[in-house]
């Protein structure tokens, strides 16, 4: 059973396993990737305001991007693989921890992607694409998942305050200066260009707490609209 106490290596995997999409039709397949692109574009609207915020544009990007982003990351998946053994003997626990939660929140947002995927395959939602968005506001309603989905937006705000523990470390992003050539020639430089970027980004994070606020705020309501069935558009 994977839960939030798997070890980092092993939610890795069910998350590569997903994103393969083992035993799925390539019809599936081409749908949760056109869904990923939907729901990233409603990221993007839902939150023009902080990418357009110099202190909060950088780590608004990297969640876009590289946390909820629509290529392909199997490469990335692979390296992180290859690396997770050795880095849960190098860092301290607590840095540990930092990782298997972003790690159990990319796995959250690839299952609940795929399920959704299957709920609208099966249920022909997207028969008129001019319905997309109130039929994946209705699809997602219906397939429920909510307390599951509470606590994916939860984690957000829990992986942010972890994250901002992490950066006091104060070799880490020199360290990953340092590693870059190393990096390149392990082929690892995917998971390296990764971790570096996210740690720039949190590092420009000029409001911590009040980006991570507002981010589960708006989430949770538009949970909940969704909920009580009175969403009908995203905000």
């Amino acid at each position: 059973m994977i839960d939030i106490h798997s070890s980092p290596l092993e939610l890795q995997k069910a998350i590569a396993a997903l994103r393969r999409g083992e035993g799925r039709s390539v019809d599936f397949l081409r749908l949760k990737t056109d869904l990923k692109i939907f729901q990233n574009n409603r990221l993007e609207f839902t939150y023009k305001d902080l990418l357009e915020d110099k202190g909060m544009h950088a780590a608004c990007r990297f969640f876009l991007d590289q946390l909820y982003c629509t290529h392909d990351v199997s490469t990335r998946d692979h390296q992180v693989e290859r690396v997770l053994p050795k880095l849960e003997k190098l860092l301290p626990s607590g840095a540990v921890d930092t990782v298997r939660k972003v790690i159990y929140m990319d796995y959250l947002a690839e299952l609940l992607d795929d399920e959704i995927t299957s709920y609208i395959n099966e249920k022909e939602f997207y028969s008129d694409n001019k319905l997309k968005e109130k039929s994946y506001i209705e699809a997602f309603r219906q397939q429920g998942q909510f307390d599951l989905r509470e606590r994916q937006i939860l984690l957000v705000r829990e992986v942010g305050e972890s994250l901002r523990k992490l950066m006091r470390l104060p070799f880490l992003r020199s360290l990953m200066k340092m590693t870059r050539g190393a990096a390149q020639k392990a082929n690892l430089e995917d998971f390296h260009d990764f971790l570096s970027q996210g740690l720039d980004a949190f590092a420009s994070l000029e409001k911590p707490t009040l980006f991570f606020q507002l981010i589960q705020e708006r989430e949770m309501s538009i949970l909940e609209g969704i909920r009580q069935g009175t969403l009908s558009k995203f905000p």
